[in-house]
């Protein structure tokens, strides 16, 4: 197997992957062999029947099919590990070649963690919290004018503004792999709203004034802001050094009312997922905390 890797702009890896003819030959022998293991035919015992009937009625192409998925799930896990690539997309995989008779050629394309460039984050979120105030005092001059009533509430900073003043102060490049799967899910998201209120997405986007294209890229730029934001975060709670006991984690199921949900998050992946979402909004309270101190006004 021959491994080429060479690198796309942003964090992007392409991977090019030539596997012997040999190889591809050998691998199809045993997908037909387990297919003949399976497969049923009339009278023959299980197992027993020739190789050439067991083709016919599987189908070459199916099997083909297997023999293909076989060495993809084979050689990509090899030269990730090999060379020490660690995805956090799934591959965008494109067969260039695939002849029985000759070697076969793929390429998969990956995202790869950004690297992550964060600014006076805390300076850029106490500006952003001074603009509120200032905003806040200008309307209450405009209230005395009018003799209303002047809004002396706390001025409060919501997630969404520490996350606007985080995404302010950083550069990120992230992937376009990345990004069109978000985009993907936020999309199926909406189209399984829509559908739930027995509307179409022509009649939608009518509604919203809106083309598919012009709709695709908002959604394009709400996902690159969704996974810039993640990365951030995430990285945030490491410099903060952000901790979450596991107690906060049972805390959190218990709290969850329906049982079969609770089992399901009782998984140590889906327990490492809470804790992930705890440890955010521990960052963002504490975020919060700080720009709300002592040394602002209320």
């Amino acid at each position: 197997m021959q491994i080429k890797i060479e690198k796309e702009p942003k964090n992007t890896i392409k991977i090019t992957i030539s596997i012997e003819n040999s190889k591809v030959k050998e691998e199809y022998e045993k997908v037909v062999g387990e297919a003949v293991k399976e497969t049923e035919i009339d009278g023959f015992r299980k197992g027993t029947a020739p190789k050439e009937m067991v083709i016919n009625k599987v189908g070459e192409s199916n099997l083909l099919g297997n023999t293909l998925d076989a060495l993809l799930k084979i050689s990509y896990p090899q030269a990730l590990k090999e060379n020490h690539i660690y995805p956090v997309s799934n591959p965008k995989v494109e067969i260039k070649e695939f002849d029985m008779n000759k070697d076969l050629e793929f390429t998969a394309l990956v995202a790869v963690k950004p690297e992550i460039k964060i600014g006076d984050y805390k300076k850029e979120i106490d500006h952003k919290y001074t603009e509120y105030k200032e905003r806040r005092k200008k309307e209450n001059e405009e209230k005395l004018k009018k003799g209303e009533k002047l809004d002396d509430s706390h001025i409060h900073m919501g997630s969404n503004e520490i996350i606007e003043a985080l995404l302010a102060s950083s550069e990120i490049e992230i992937s376009d792999l990345l990004i069109e799967e978000e985009a993907d899910r936020l999309i199926s998201r909406l189209v399984n709203q829509i559908q739930a209120v027995n509307l179409s997405m022509d009649t939608y986007l009518k509604s919203q004034n809106k083309t598919s294209e012009q709709l695709r890229k908002e959604y394009e730029k709400a996902a690159e802001n969704n996974i810039k934001a993640e990365f951030m975060l995430n990285h945030l709670v490491e410099k903060e050094k952000i901790d979450v006991e596991e107690k906060e984690v049972n805390d959190m199921i218990s709290a969850i009312g329906d049982e079969n949900t609770r089992k399901h998050f009782e998984d140590p992946i889906q327990r490492l997922y809470i804790k992930s979402i705890l440890q955010k909004n521990k960052l963002i309270s504490k975020l919060i905390e700080e720009t709300e101190g002592e040394k602002h006004e209320h």
